[in-house]
Order: structure tokens, then C-alpha cells, then sequence
């Protein structure tokens, strides 16, 4: 080829790429909010269309495995070999190693939090690539400094209102992405952590870009002068300082630490930002006003429906809902919601409790292990008994009787620090042991799975994690009567430390072994770490008390050679034992139908 040639080719070349990086730098500021708002929309989606083809998988599973016997099973106890591989790389697997929930320590009273699973830190990795990409698509090239600056400020601030209305949607109770794609409040919260810190850094870019060029233009006395007298900068400022020192103090040790303070300090800060970024937004009738406005009545909306099913539960012409509160030994309390109306919940969900005699106008989150529609007795151990035996020897001790009401709502809340602290101190020195007192509730939250086409369930759980497993259980139990599910064999593995631990539900437990089967196997075992193996024996039925701690891999490799059709393995408890329990379910995901999932909630 002529060079004359080849030189008009490259010139060509050239100039064609000039044109498209003027047409992409042109069009970058339209690009960059339209690309976060698809980036949402695809992931959204995304998750959507795989909960859609869970759910109706798990349907038809269920409709084609009601009328099986046990050894029909056999066909949904095999799985794929490549789906198996993305649940144990991917889906379930941790960040690395096997440490997810369990709390990183600096020391036994300072905390940093746990480790987002590998899925999740993909998806957060993806979320800090998109909001850099798209802040700084700028076209260096061309552009003089001061416009380069003034189109960073405009991005930044367009991309921080953007993810503020993700950051306020994901942590509202009422979240109309939990049950829709089954994602549960703890993964949002996880989510709503990390856009906050994206939210305020992209806000201190706008700010710093915004001091910069006027600096340049006015002097930094110009600026103290514009502070000083402008509503637009005051706004802007203003919501900037809320932002940092929410960043400042919602790091995990001091959340940890003074929980309560800063739950409130939160959110008025919240507020501020918020109500400082509309004023900011509103004095110069900027484009991102729908944003901010639709920000605004989400939070609204969501209080708006919080109080309305405060009011719907809680208050009715026979008065106010009470709470029964009976101090156990072991340290935790059997709390009775009576409430007001019907409850009715699926599995696996939680409630917001308020008890403003303990904890004013606070409301802290707690599994629902049991709710009745019915009158029902209820007993409980007056403190001066003597020490519980097992379930078998549970009759020498001192018992009474208390009716339940009418509609209630059980759970069983273990005293840490904080509020259930001094709940737990308030029943203890209560006549009896048991404080009744005025109290409500909200919900129920929450995104449990549905177990009901699974031949198999084994359910694990560590101390007050009890609570979750108990509805699953007793949603299953009741089914077989129903013939709803198909659930063939169901076991229970609970670990305590104390054979008086046991006593937080053991009239659950029994009540639940001696419940109509239908053919169906029922095993609740019980690991406790403090008792000697001379006391280990088998009480009414299924309910069997071992010493030690549950050997989880065991347990878990022993069941999956045993099931019957697809098996599902959950696990509710301390960050240590839901590890485990997620090791041994990974370990055997490639010989066959085995899924995993976790209650959890990190703060």
C-alpha cells in the first residue's frame, strides 16, 4: 500500500475516533444517570427473573411430589451437577475461607462486623465500579479545568440523589423488594450500609468540586462571604456535614457499643440530609427534584404504613395489646404478645417489638416462633424450683398456670445488653418471675423460605435461634395433617449450653413431638455442651437430650445419605455455628439436591 495511502487510512481511523469519543463525551452526563438507573433496573431484574424460576420450580416439585411415596422420592433427590457448582462457588460461599457471620473481634468488646458473602461482594464490587465509571467519564482531552471540575461537581451530585433513593428504600421495614425477591432485610441492610458510604463520598466530591472552581473565581473569602448570606450553599453544606458525621459514627464498634444512641442519631441526622438536600434541590429548581421528592414520600409512605399496622394490631375498642414477659433461667425470656386482631404469618418472620415501660419508644426486632387464635394454658417455673432435669424428669418441678389470650404472639428473646437486658431483670424481680405490662408490636417482616416441596428438612439452631426454627416446624407439622407439603423427614438439631437453656422451649418441643405425623419422621435433637454423658437419655417420643457440642459436618453428611427427595438444610444462631453449618451444607452440594440458607441479622 502507498504510503500516501496508508496515511489518509490513518487520518481516517483517526478522526472517526475523535467523533465517537465527542459523541460519547457529549452525551456522558445523560449516559451516566441513565446507566446507574439500568444498573439498578438489570440487577433488579436479574434477581427477579431467577426468584420467579426458583418459586416455580419449587411449585411444581411440590404439585408433583404430594401423591409420591418415600421411594418415589429418589428422582428430586439427584441435582445438577453445574447448578450444585454455582451454589457452592457462588450463591452460598463465603468471601473467603468460611468466616461469613461470624463477628470479626478486635477485642471481646469491640466488634468490626461480619464478612459479606462472595456473591455479595460482587454485587458490591459491581455497584463501586458503575458509580466511579460514571462520575468520571469526562472528557480530559478538550475540556478546560474549570468546566472539568464543574462537570465532576454536576455528575457527582446527580449520582449521590440517584443512590440516596436506594439507600432510604433499602432500609425500610416495609420494603417491597423483600418478599418480591425474597432477599432478606439483613442483605439490604448490608446494601443500605454501603450506598450510604457511597452517597457521602460522591457528596464530597460535589462539595470539594464546588469550593475549587469558586475559590478559583472569588477567593476563599468570596466563599465564607457566599456561606454567610446564600440559602443554596447554607443547604448544601448543611446536608453535607449530616452526611460525614453519620459516616463518622456508624461504624461497627461504636454501633455496637451505644446501639441506642446511635440508632437516634441516625436518624435525625437522616432527616437532615435529606430535608437539607430538597432545600438545596427546591432553591434553584434543579432536574433532580423528582428524585428527592419521591425520596421524601417513600419515608413518609413507609412511617405512614408502619403506624397503621401499629394501630391495626395493637388498639381496638377492648384496649391496648400487653406483653407477658416470663424470666427464665439460662438467661432469656418467653415473651406473649396479646394482640388486638388476628396475626397470621408465615414462617420465618420477625416483629418489631415496642415496650415503652423498658425501652420508651425504641422497638428492637425478635423472631416469631408461635402464634395462636386460640385460649390456651401456658406454664412456667417459679424461680425458687429446683434446677430443671431433662425433658423426661421436666414434671418435678414447680409448675403454674397462665392463659394465653385469645390472639398472641410468642418468641423467645435472650438477654443480651441494651433492652433485653433490662426486660429480662424486670420479669426476674416481678412476682412469679412474670411482668405483664402495655405493649405493641409491628409486622410481620420478613422473606422466610418455604420448605413445603422439600422430602427432606434439617433444621439447626444455636441457643434463642430456636425461635425461627420452631415456626418452620410447627408450619411443616401442621401441613402434614393438611397434606400442603411434602416433607417426608424432619429434624430438629438444637445446641445450648445449659440444660436449663432447655427449658426456654421445651414445652414447645413436646407439644410438637406429640403432634399428628401421618406417616411422616419427626427427630428433635438436643446438644448440651454442660451436661455430663451419664445424663444423656431420650424424653417423651422423638425428643432425644446428647452432651457436647453438635457435631455439625457429621450430622449433616449422615442426613444427606439419608434423605428423601430434595433436602433443605437451615440454620439460626450464633455467626460461629451458622459457619459450620454452611461449611458441611457446601461440602455436600455436589451429591445432589441440597440447599442451604441462613436467619441472620448483622447490625
Amino acid at each position: 500500500m502507498p504510503m500516501g495511502l496508508l496515511g489518509l487510512t490513518f487520518m481516517s481511523m483517526t478522526l472517526q475516533r475523535e467523533k465517537f469519543l465527542s459523541l460519547v463525551f457529549k452525551n456522558a452526563k445523560v449516559f451516566n444517570s441513565r446507566g446507574l438507573w439500568a444498573s439498578i433496573a438489570g440487577l433488579t431484574l436479574i434477581v427477579l427473573v431467577i426468584r420467579l424460576l426458583r418459586v416455580w420450580h419449587q411449585k411444581f416439585r411440590l404439585a408433583v411430589t404430594i401423591p409420591l411415596t418415600k421411594e418415589q422420592h429418589r428422582y428430586w433427590a439427584q441435582g445438577s451437577p453445574f447448578r450444585s457448582s454455582i451454589k457452592k462457588y457462588l450463591l452460598q460461599a463465603p468471601l473467603i475461607n468460611i468466616r461469613h457471620n461470624k463477628e470479626i473481634q478486635l477485642s471481646s468488646a469491640i466488634s468490626v462486623g461480619t464478612l459479606p458473602s462472595r456473591l455479595h461482594t460482587l454485587l458490591l464490587g459491581a455497584l463501586v465500579i458503575s458509580n466511579v465509571v460514571y462520575c468520571t467519564l469526562l472528557d480530559y482531552r478538550q475540556m478546560p479545568r474549570a468546566a472539568l471540575v464543574a462537570e465532576l461537581r454536576g455528575r457527582s451530585g446527580h449520582l449521590a440523589v440517584i443512590n440516596m433513593l436506594a439507600l432510604i428504600l433499602f432500609a425500610a421495614r416495609n420494603n417491597p423488594l423483600i418478599p418480591v425477591l425474597a432477599v432478606s432485610f439483613d442483605t439490604f441492610n448490608l446494601f443500605h450500609r454501603w450506598i450510604g458510604r457511597i452517597v457521602v463520598l460522591e457528596s464530597l466530591v460535589h462539595v470539594i468540586a464546588w469550593w475549587v472552581n469558586n475559590g478559583k473565581a472569588v477567593g476563599y473569602d468570596g466563599i465564607m462571604e457566599v456561606l454567610m448570606y446564600d440559602g443554596f450553599a447554607q443547604c448544601g453544606i448543611a446536608a453535607m456535614s449530616a452526611m460525614l458525621l453519620i459516616l463518622v459514627h456508624s461504624p461497627s464498634p461504636i454501633r455496637h457499643a451505644f446501639y441506642e444512641i446511635f440508632l437516634h442519631a441516625h436518624q435525625i441526622l437522616a432527616i437532615v440530609a435529606v430535608g437539607a438536600t430538597a432545600g438545596h434541590i427546591q432553591i434553584h429548581s434543579l432536574p433532580q427534584k423528582p428524585i428527592i421528592y419521591t425520596i421524601i414520600g417513600i419515608w413518609v409512605s413507609e412511617r405512614l404504613l408502619r403506624i397503621a399496622r401499629l394501630v391495626y394490631y395493637n388498639v381496638s375498642s377492648r384496649g391496648f395489646s400487653k406483653v407477658y414477659v416470663e424470666a427464665l433461667d439460662g438467661g432469656a425470656c418467653r415473651v406473649t404478645f396479646s394482640v388486638r386482631r388476628p396475626f397470621v404469618t408465615p414462617p420465618g418472620r420477625h416483629i418489631y417489638a415496642y415496650i415503652p415501660s423498658v425501652s420508651l419508644w425504641m422497638s428492637h426486632p425478635f423472631s416469631v416462633a408461635i402464634t395462636s387464635n386460640n385460649e390456651m394454658p401456658c406454664e412456667f417455673t417459679p424461680t425458687n424450683s429446683p434446677a430443671p432435669s431433662v425433658f423426661g424428669s421436666s414434671g418435678d418441678c414447680a409448675k403454674e398456670i397462665i392463659k394465653i389470650p385469645i390472639h398472641s404472639v410468642s418468641c423467645i428473646i435472650a438477654a443480651r445488653s441494651g433492652m433485653t437486658r433490662k426486660l429480662y431483670h424486670r420479669a426476674r424481680t416481678s412476682p412469679q418471675s412474670v411482668y405483664a405490662c402495655h405493649a405493641f408490636i409491628e409486622g410481620p417482616y420478613g422473606s422466610g423460605e418455604s420448605l413445603d416441596s422439600y422430602g427432606t428438612v434439617l433444621l439447626i439452631a444455636g441457643g434463642a435461634g430456636i425461635t425461627n426454627q420452631i415456626s418452620h416446624m410447627c408450619h411443616l407439622i401442621q401441613g402434614w395433617a393438611a397434606g400442603t407439603n411434602v416433607t417426608q423427614k424432619l429434624i430438629l438439631v438444637w445446641s445450648v449450653r445449659s440444660l436449663h437453656q432447655l427449658q426456654w422451649a421445651r414445652a414447645w418441643l413436646e407439644q410438637l413431638s406429640r403432634m399428628e405425623r401421618d406417616g411422616r419422621e419427626l427427630q428433635i435433637v438436643t446438644y448440651v455442651s454442660q451436661l455430663p454423658r451419664s445424663e444423656e437419655t431420650t424424653g417423651p417420643e422423638a425428643v432425644q437430650i446428647r452432651s457436647g457440642r453438635a457435631p455439625v459436618r457429621k450430622l449433616v453428611e449422615v442426613e444427606v445419605e439419608e434423605r428423601i427427595g430434595a433436602m433443605s438444610v437451615g440454620v439460626c444462631g450464633p455467626g460461629v455455628l451458622a459457619d459450620d453449618v454452611r461449611k458441611a451444607s457446601r461440602a455436600v452440594m455436589s451429591r445432589g439436591k441440597v440447599d442451604f440458607w441462613e436467619e441472620a441479622f448483622t447490625w
